[in-house]
This record gives structure tokens, C-alpha cells and sequence, in this order.
């Protein structure tokens, strides 16, 4: 009895929620995710309408297609997470084969007065469903759904030994889990926390990576798809909070395309455009992995060399700009050359710098090396400029 009215509390959960992923769906329907999210739980109001009228269905209907309902409905959860995740539909093979293995056996037994093998055979499909389902969302790497994953495969955990209880007292020993008042109890809780706790928890999941994506976007130059200003310099602050801590020098490089405009003028602006995302494409084929690029503004770039000293960021930069200078494919219809100057700033040990200062010095030595013809590299000093040609104790 306590186990139906709960059953009832879980059917008015499920109806609700079909109507609220139902009109997810609908206002993006070209999202596979929202809609296989939706036909998983109209499968699950399938099951219960299914099992309100059972008494007035014929048996293959009411007692073998029903008690596949809620597997069904996890098989298609199942679906919408390799959606989400963009992955091999080999668990979604496995879900429907565990579906059409477990009909024959519900179809054989539903003369069963007692119905106690088909509820217990329900139960270990859920479970094994729940197994897939599990592994699918904890398989994911994605760092922005990672506290909703393991939400969602804990609470799992725990709904699979529920399942796996129920099971083994009712096919191995032959009683009614129901009949068992704590395991009844605890099947109770589990299905109403269940079914509020899933559909809250995938909207948790959406929504994260959602939230990262905007955060990305707010981050990212449109053009280019390296970091913009505002993305640098969180980037710059982090490395410097760093360089303070342990010491480990830094080297921040200023770099823009020389005679930029004359190409503009000369192909359009369109064309420009192809050679920022060229130029874009050489810094990130030509730098470290724990380095950072972004496009500054307009057509000046910045990078940043972490544990970098002097020397080694004058062989990096000059790697660079040789790059530049002897690319040929800018624009694939026109034969362009261009060259880039740069002007970069080291740490040194100062500790005190700030991260302004290091730009404004940086800032500094590529004015240096526009003066002095540019195509250079210029290491930023006090002293009387000099390119990296005429800096011979760093080559």
C-alpha cells in the first residue's frame, strides 16, 4: 500500500516533468538532447498509464510492453547523453539489446496472477539500464558538467543496489520486495528522490555547459578563435600571481602585422581578416602548449611565456617571426608576403612588476623595433634599443 501511494506521487512527478522537457524540446527542437530527454520520460508516462489501466489491457500489453516502460526510459536517457556528449552509439546498442533479450521472458511470464518474476526481471533491466547510464555520465571529461556527473552517478549507484535488492529477494528467493517493510521503505524513497532528482540534475548538466560556453565565448576573439583582450588579461594576472609565488620568470611579447594597412587597402578588409586567422593559426602552431596567445586588438597580438627567461624567449620569438616572414599563404588566391615586429619584456626576477608594467615595456620595445626597420625583435631595456641580431650573449 505505502508502496503504491508512492508510486502515485512518482507518476504526478513524471507527468510533470513531460510537460516541462516537452516544451524544452520544443523551443529547440533541431537539439537531439532535449528531445530524446523528452521521449525518455513520455515513455515513463507511457508506463504509468499503461499500469493505471492495466486491469482493462490484455496481458501482452499490460503486463510485457509495460513493465518495458521504464527501462525504455532509461535506454532513451541513454540516447540523449550520447547526444549530449557527442560519443559512440555503442552503449545505446547495448541499452536496446538488453531491451529486446528481456521481452521474450516478460511475454512468457505474464500469466503470472502474482507477477512477481516480472517485476523482479523489471528491476534487473532498470538496474542494468542504470549501469550504461551510469558509466555514460561518468565517463564524460568535460570540466563545466562535472559536479552534476557525479551527482547524477552516485545517486545512480545507490538506485542500482535498490534495484539489485529487489531482484535478487524476489527471482532468488521467491518473496515480494514489497512485503519486506525497510526495503519497501527504501524503494519508496529512492524512486520519488529518483524522479525529481535525474531531470533536475540533467537541467544542471545543460545549463553548466551552457554557462562555460558563454563564459568561452566572452573570453574568445570572434575572428581569430584566440583569447581576446579581457581574456589575456585574466591570463597575464594568473601567470604573474604565479611568477610571484615561485619565482619561475616570464616573458610578455607584443607583436602587430608591419604595414597591416597598405593590405587592407590594397585586398579589402576580407582579405585582411584571412590573414589574421592565418597569422593566428602560425603563433599557435609555433608555441609551447603552456604558452598563451590572444589577438590584443585590431591587428596586435600578445603572448605570454611562462617559465620563460630571456634567452629562451628571444629563440622562441625569433622561431616566430622567421615563421612570419617566410609564410606564403595568406591569402591562397594572391601571392602576399608580410612580416610582423615584436617587442617583449622579461620579468628578471622582479617580483614587485606588475602586470601593467610588463605590458608597458613590452608596448615599448615593439615601438623599438618598428623605429629600427621593423621585421625585428626587440627585448625591452633601459638602455639604448638594440634587436635581437645585436644581442649576442641571448643568441
Amino acid at each position: 500500500m505505502l508502496l503504491n501511494a508512492g508510486l502515485l506521487i512518482q507518476d504526478v512527478q513524471l507527468l510533470c516533468f513531460t510537460v516541462v522537457f516537452g516544451v524544452l524540446a520544443l523551443q529547440r527542437w533541431r537539439d537531439p538532447t532535449r528531445r530524446w530527454l523528452w521521449y525518455s520520460f513520455l515513455a515513463n508516462s507511457a508506463g504509468a498509464a499503461l499500469d493505471l489501466g492495466g486491469a482493462h489491457l490484455p496481458l501482452w500489453l499490460g503486463r510485457s510492453l509495460d513493465m518495458e516502460m521504464i527501462p525504455l526510459s532509461y535506454a532513451l536517457l541513454n540516447i540523449a547523453i550520447v547526444c549530449f556528449d557527442r560519443r559512440s552509439r555503442r552503449a545505446v546498442w547495448i541499452s536496446a539489446i538488453l531491451l529486446l533479450a528481456a521481452l521474450p521472458l516478460f511475454l512468457a511470464w505474464r500469466q503470472d496472477p502474482a507477477q512477481i518474476r516480472n517485476y523482479a526481471l523489471a528491476d534487473l533491466l532498470i538496474a542494468l539500464e542504470c549501469v550504461v547510464t551510469t558509466v555514460l555520465l561518468l565517463r564524460g571529461r568535460e570540466v563545466s558538467t562535472r559536479a552534476p556527473r557525479i551527482l547524477m552517478g552516485t545517486f545512480l549507484c545507490f538506485f542500482i543496489a535498490v534495484e539489485s535488492a529487489r531482484f535478487c529477494v524476489a527471482f532468488l528467493i521467491g518473496a515480494n520486495p514489497d512485503a519486506w517493510p525497510k526495503l519497501e521503505i527504501i524503494s519508496l524513497v529512492t524512486y520519488i528522490v529518483n524522479t525529481s532528482l535525474l531531470p533536475l540534475a540533467f537541467i544542471w548538466l545543460m545549463n553548466a555547459r551552457l554557462e562555460s560556453e558563454l563564459l568561452q565565448q566572452t573570453l574568445m576573439d570572434a575572428l581569430t578563435g584566440v583569447l581576446n583582450r579581457r581574456g589575456l588579461e585574466q591570463a597575464l594576472e594568473r601567470e604573474m600571481a604565479h611568477f610571484r609565488r615561485y619565482g619561475a620568470d616570464l616573458t610578455v611579447a607584443m607583436l602587430d602585422l608591419d604595414e597591416f594597412k597598405q593590405l587592407n587597402d590594397c585586398y579589402g578588409h576580407v582579405a585582411g581578416d584571412e590573414v589574421l586567422i592565418g597569422l593566428a593559426r602560425l603563433l599557435r602552431q609555433g608555441l609551447r602548449e603552456t604558452d598563451v596567445v590572444g589577438r590584443f586588438g585590431g591587428d596586435e597580438f600578445l603572448i605570454v611565456l611562462p617559465h620563460t627567461d630571456a634567452r629562451e624567449s628571444v629563440r622562441v620569438l625569433e622561431k616566430l617571426r622567421r615563421a612570419v616572414r617566410e609564410y606564403a599563404g595568406w591569402l591562397p588566391q594572391d601571392s602576399v608576403r608580410a612580416s610582423a615586429s615584436f617587442g617583449a619584456s622579461n620579468t628578471s626576477g622582479r617580483r614587485s612588476l606588475a602586470a601593467h608594467e610588463l605590458l608597458r615595456e613590452a608596448d615599448t620595445a615593439l615601438g623599438q623595433s618598428k623605429q629600427l626597420g621593423r621585421d625585428q625583435v626587440v627585448l625591452f631595456s633601459q638602455a639604448e634599443p638594440q634587436s635581437v641580431a645585436g644581442l649576442s650573449s641571448l643568441s
